[in-house]
């Protein structure tokens, strides 16, 4: 069953958004149409409201790339995989133009300029380290100057390392195996992996 957000409110007040190529390897993104002062409300982040088991059923076997958590100790996520709206296609950046505020009473994700925007600047926030240690993906380059995966020795861009993806656990069984490892430093892993999928919040 799908499930509403409250966002009606919220949807009449958005500001106007473009949304095409972003450049540098990020794939379409966000952008001002028109100046936006800090502070300044911008947009919801639209979806489906799923249950945590829904998520589960979803994603068994892939990582999802627009699940937004509702916050720590809720079990609602706003999906934004099949979503036209604008905010799916809001782009990382470590320092975002854009700060995210989550209520899990009011089903919403909103976001708030963090600074002054100017017409055709990137809509951009910090997806926080949690989702780039828990996914198989990196910061497009010149996003981010955390360190998550090693760089290249050649061309300086991110790339993941060798081997498999460390272990993600989904199941009572998995948490088994990462209690199993030996490299405890890839158990860390496998758990702040963990905890982003069941609801840890990015920011």
């Amino acid at each position: 069953q799908r499930l509403e957000t409250s966002t009606v409110a919220v949807a009449a007040a958005e500001l106007p958004i473009v949304v095409r190529e972003a450049g540098d390897g990020k794939g379409m993104g966000a952008f001002a149409s028109a100046p936006i002062a800090d502070g300044a409300l911008v947009c919801c982040y639209e979806g489906e409201l799923l249950t945590l088991d829904q998520t589960l059923d979803r994603y068994s076997s892939t990582d999802p790339s627009y699940l937004f958590s509702l916050g720590d100790g809720s079990d609602l996520y706003i999906d934004g995989a099949s979503s036209s709206h604008p905010s799916r296609y809001i782009n990382h950046h470590q320092n975002g133009t854009l700060a995210a505020t989550v209520s899990t009473e009011e089903r919403t994700v909103i976001f708030h300029a963090a600074r002054d925007i100017a017409a055709g600047e990137e809509l951009t926030f910090d997806y926080g380290e949690g989702f780039w240690v828990g996914s198989n993906g990196v910061p497009a380059q010149g996003t981010d100057d955390r360190t998550f995966e090693p760089l290249s020795p050649t061309d300086g861009r991110w790339r993941p390392p060798p081997g498999p993806p460390p272990l993600f656990a989904k199941s009572a069984a998995d948490l088994d195996a990462v209690d199993r490892l030996d490299d405890r430093a890839e158990a860390r892993l496998a758990l702040v992996r963990t905890l982003e999928f069941f609801g840890a919040a990015r920011l």
